[in-house]
């Protein structure tokens, strides 16, 4: 029997190499090409959603091979709503986001395919891209509703999206912070890039509602520099920075990682406020089973960059159909939990993100593997109006959606 190759030679590296650079070649051309407003204006499936991501694939070319982070990931963020994205790390939670902020750090990492459609509110532009004003208002401008395809729009052209219309609300706020800067300079700059006519003035004073809402009082604050503020405070900064544009919609990207629990429930509770006085929605990310039973009204389960299962949050935990989202409930402490109860975990690991099966990728790790299982990779099954699953347990009697 003959032993099983598990590394690359160096002919084999180079013709990867070549292939890769090719197509980050290809892929870099059309992110940074100059195009016509009609190549990236669409529509919205449903009208009711302000973020529609369809088969989206996010590719990472390595010199072992393509890692794809986001495999075909399809799933919306209604108007005025709370999405929670969950899943083990690693799985193409953060990646997704980032694909929609287009933060995706080429060459090596590239959207490949597939739709970001975002439902925009802004400033109704005139020939030379400047806002037109308002002939009966000073100082206001007319507004339009558009809707981008935010994969397909030249990165130049992003900045009508990021920040004004989407912001996100990073992981780790003193590594997003400018450490050299104070947090009032910080949080100006949000307004005077995205708000026409902004003076000096204006912008410190917006800076200042803004941290009032996240209650900090802004005389302690805004001429304080990131490190002289303590954790919870910092995440707090990066809320009021994030809203200070009026975004439509906010990523919220693990915002209480770092955080310990009492700041946690403290920015939890600030981050629901804040959704209950904006009209707008929270992408929320995070791998905390907890924080999403708390805050979310819609729930996607991700796995190995596709979405495994998404419903409504009643559905999610009180119904879960994928073994993968069963395993992911079980494996959450309780306080019923003694001592001599071990705690479940999902046996297995994650395949190879280069290699990929063309079956089930949870199929190693699953407890209910039937035969069918070693096919062709499930697709999305309807088992409710609101509720899907990929899943060879739900067969084809099932609604497909």
């Amino acid at each position: 029997m003959s032993k099983q190759k598990n590394y690359l030679s160096g002919r084999e590296i180079k013709a990867i190499a070549k292939a890769n650079a090719r197509e980050m070649k290809r892929l870099e051309a059309y992110k940074n090409r100059k195009a016509p407003e009609s190549e990236f204006i669409t529509t919205m499936h449903d009208d009711q959603n302000i973020l529609e991501i369809d088969d989206l694939h996010t590719f990472f070319f390595t010199e072992q091979g393509i890692v794809k982070a986001v495999n075909g990931v399809s799933y919306s963020v209604p108007k005025n709503s709370v999405v929670g994205v969950v899943g083990e790390s690693g799985c193409g939670k953060s990646v997704t986001s980032m694909s929609v902020m287009r933060l995706i750090q080429g060459p090596t990492g590239q959207i490949v395919d597939g739709s970001i459609r975002f439902k925009s509110y802004d400033y109704k532009r005139d020939e030379k891209g400047n806002p037109i004003p308002k002939a009966e208002a000073a100082g206001e401008y007319e507004m339009e509703e558009k809707v981008y395809d935010i994969a397909k729009m030249p990165i130049h052209e992003i900045h009508r999206i990021r920040g004004k219309q989407v912001a996100m609300i990073f992981q780790e706020p003193m590594t997003s912070l400018n450490p050299v800067f104070t947090i009032g300079q910080q949080l100006d700059e949000v307004t005077l890039l995205h708000q026409p006519g902004a003076t000096r003035a204006s912008a410190k004073a917006k800076s200042e509602d803004m941290l009032r809402l996240v209650g900090i009082i802004p005389e302690n604050v805004y001429h304080a520099f990131p490190h002289e503020l303590s954790g919870g405070m910092r995440q707090r900064v990066m809320i009021a920075m994030a809203l200070a544009a009026e975004p439509r919609l906010i990523i919220a990207d693990e915002p209480t990682t770092a955080l310990d629990v009492t700041i946690q429930a403290q920015i939890l509770d600030l981050l629901q406020d804040i959704k209950n006085k904006i009209d707008g929605s929270i992408l929320l990310i995070t791998h905390d089973l907890g924080v999403i039973a708390e805050m979310a009204d819609y729930v996607v389960v991700m796995y190995a960059g596709k979405v495994i299962e998404k419903g409504t949050v009643y559905e999610i935990f009180q119904d879960p159909r994928h073994p993968y989202t069963i395993g992911l409930q079980k494996s959450k402490p309780t306080m019923t939990l003694d001592d001599s109860t071990e705690l479940y975990n999902i046996p297995g690991n994650v395949p190879n993100p280069i290699n990929m099966p063309d079956h089930c990728y949870f199929k190693e790790r699953c407890v209910q593997c039937t035969a069918k299982c070693s096919g062709d990779y499930p697709g999305m099954v309807q088992v409710s109006p609101t509720h899907f699953v990929a899943c060879h347990l739900y067969g084809e009697e099932e609604n497909h959606g």
